[in-house]
């Protein structure tokens, strides 16, 4: 965060100033991904003009901001009064770039979006219905997959890994203000702008989780908002009624990409866990994931889909193994 995203922070207007949505996007390389994003928001039943669309093109090198300046749907957007543009971040970084959007907005809501993800077409009309309570800071959606494949029956067993949550049913909740760690997902996440500048130390992203960078499969930062959003005295609530799709291409069914997604998830949230909770890893629970390790051809053979199964199971044990990713205090 340079002092220059820094003043632009400071000098927004106060929340009760401005109403409306920011919707961030934040892609690596998604030139051929994101078109489909600005088509799903130009197709919202919002009233013209009531959000904003923000790019953050986070490093990109194929070209993505010419791509969504000349997409027919950023034309369409700007013809409902919607604001498009596209603003860079070179700290490559999920969590640098949703910062970076952030000190972008201009409204008093913002919504990320990944540049897989495809609202349904009263995502940003209901998603400001949401945040009627002021004492709201925090908004989940209700994710499901849209598989370019079938997936395996290994790979279904684990599908929240791919930041889907469908699963959660069509029940609304509210995460327990007692418990930090909460199922947050930052695909379709909705933050109360005010709460996230004074909950989340954006002057000093090194401080976070940088969550996905480049081809490094690192996670958790979602849920460090969520945490931090939580321990500033806001609420977070699960909304079924906010539905998006996830794409999922067959790529990331491979056993090579599955493994390592694993290994980052897991010692993303060890590192949580230790951050939040001051829960470490002894020598004991060590020796416990040698023997899963060890053990996992055994529990594969009484599953579905064996080679994969085993394949998962070592992953994991090897993440444990390795623990928590090391940040900066």
């Amino acid at each position: 965060m340079t002092p220059g995203d820094a003043e632009i922070a400071r000098e927004r207007p106060t929340s009760a100033e401005r109403t409306g949505v920011s919707v961030v996007i934040a892609t690596y390389n998604g030139a051929a991904r994101v078109p489909d994003v600005l088509a799903a928001l130009a197709a919202q039943t919002a009233p013209d003009g009531s959000f904003e669309v923000i790019v953050v093109d986070n490093n990109s090198t194929d070209g993505t901001a010419a791509a969504v300046e000349n997409d027919p749907a950023t034309a369409a957007l700007r013809m409902r009064g919607v604001e498009v543009r596209v603003v860079a971040e070179k700290k490559q970084g999920l969590t640098h770039a949703r910062i970076k959007g952030i000190c972008e907005a201009s409204r008093e809501l913002a919504c990320f979006l990944d540049d897989d993800n495809l609202p349904n077409h009263d995502f940003i009309e209901l998603g400001q219905i949401a945040f009627e309570d002021l004492t709201i800071g925090l908004v989940v959606s209700r994710v499901f997959p849209s598989w370019e494949t079938t997936p395996s029956h290994a790979i279904m067993r684990r599908q929240s890994l791919f930041a889907v949550n469908s699963y959660l049913g069509g029940a609304a909740q509210e995460f327990d203000m007692h418990s930090p760690i909460a199922p947050i997902i930052g695909a379709g996440l909705w933050v109360r702008r005010e709460a996230f500048l004074k909950a989340i130390p954006w002057r000093t992203p090194e401080l976070l989780l940088s969550d996905r960078s480049g081809d490094r499969l690192i996670s958790g930062g979602d849920i460090e908002i969520g945490i931090l959003i939580g321990r500033a005295g806001y609420r977070r609530i699960y909304d079924p009624g906010l539905c998006l799709a996830h794409r999922i291409p067959a790529s990331r069914l491979e056993t090579r990409y599955m493994r390592r997604l694993i290994q980052g998830i897991v010692r993303s949230e060890l590192t949580l866990k230790e951050k939040y909770l001051g829960e470490r890893v002894s020598l004991r629970g060590r020796l416990a994931f040698v023997a899963q390790l060890l053990a996992a051809p055994l529990v594969g053979l009484w599953r579905r889909d064996v080679k994969r199964e085993t394949a998962f199971i070592a992953a994991a044990a090897i993440a444990r193994l390795k623990g928590p990713f090391r940040i900066s205090k």
